[in-house]
């Protein structure tokens, strides 16, 4: 019986489920409802209306810095480091800016711009300078501001900035058969120094140390120092070290003999000891089908006036991506054949 009757409640249940949908649907599905509904959203979105239509007072606060891009080292300091906007708009206005939901930005200003006379080492700017970028970071145009503390006090220190070539002098050994491929290039050619103005113009080029790499077969990245004197405090460097980057590319040697031409004038004739000379030289692996030996050549030049009793051999012809390790012989004898 007790069996019985727990079967009957287990089967009332979904159908006491599907009643309370009907009667949801039914309480939707009311014309009185639905108007009720419909009134109240009206309601609402005319109240929302009124309100973003009204004018109010908005208050937000910016951290501001000063910089110099004619003398990007130079520290500006301000006697405020956050101004206060006080802005009068709509609530609309404030809605699109998304104002109140933004969090406080930083502002750099270029007191470049300014007309300062930066020979003074302080000066008073009235905030009201700003206002144009201000109107910019807020992203709101053409309503009024007022900008708290009405004026900011700037004061720096009367340095002066150079920017000075960097030259490496750095030297690089490979493992064989490897070689560079072109002079190791410094990241930063030029770096700036910062100090007084007498000391600054004594300085026209700064060098790296003179170190060597060794055993290098690749590619190569790394950090060399800088030669200057850190103790010193009439001129300052902001970097100790600059990157140096190394090309490095596998290379083969090879031999060619070639013939020795003449250049000497239309009535001298010479005989050459000898008049072959053997030219060794180095060429990346990728490169080496395009070596054409036939377009190579080597050369002397005499003349009447010239009492050298051997002649500099030379050659012309030679592609950028061959290296020539040696002539051999580098000069040649001769003798003026009558």
């Amino acid at each position: 019986m007790k069996c019985r009757r727990s079967l009957l409640f287990v089967q009332k249940m979904p159908s006491d489920s599907r009643k309370n949908k009907n009667k949801l649907y039914q309480l939707l599905t009311n014309t009185k409802v639905r108007t009720a509904l419909l009134c109240l959203c009206m309601s609402g979105a005319l109240w929302l209306f009124v309100v973003l239509g009204k004018t109010y007072q908005y208050n937000y606060s910016l951290s501001v810095s000063f910089v110099n891009t004619d003398n990007p080292h130079q520290s500006i300091y301000c006697s405020d480091s956050i101004i206060d906007v006080h802005i009068t708009s709509s609530g609309f206005d404030l809605l699109a800016s998304r104002l109140p939901f933004r969090k406080s930005n930083n502002i750099q200003f270029d007191i470049g711009s300014l007309s300062l006379n930066m020979q003074s080492g302080r000066a008073k700017i009235p905030t009201g300078f700003l206002n144009k970028q201000v109107l910019s970071e807020i992203r709101m145009q053409k309503v009024p501001i007022q900008i708290m503390p009405d004026t900011l006090i700037l004061g720096w220190n009367k340095t002066y900035s150079k920017q000075v070539p960097l030259v490496s002098r750095v030297k690089v050994e490979c493992k064989q058969p490897f070689g560079v491929s072109q002079q190791p290039e410094l990241i930063d050619k030029y770096v700036w120094l910062e100090g007084n103005k007498e000391s600054i113009e004594k300085i026209d080029t700064l060098f790296t140390k003179e170190i060597t790499i060794k055993d290098i077969d690749r590619n190569f990245f790394t950090f060399v120092p800088i030669d200057f004197d850190f103790n010193q405090e009439k001129v300052s460097l902001h970097q100790s070290n600059v990157g140096l980057s190394i090309k490095v590319r596998e290379y083969t040697e090879n031999d060619i003999v070639l013939p020795v031409e003449i250049i000497a004038g239309k009535d001298d004739k010479l005989r050459l000891f000898p008049s072959n000379v053997k030219i060794r030289y180095k060429v990346a692996m990728e490169d080496f089908k395009k070596v054409n030996t036939d377009e190579l050549s080597a050369y002397v030049i005499y003349s009447n006036d010239d009492e050298k009793k051997k002649l500099r051999v030379m050659l012309s012809n030679v592609p950028d991506f061959i290296k020539v390790i040696s002539v051999s012989p580098s000069k040649v004898d001769y003798i003026i054949q009558k």
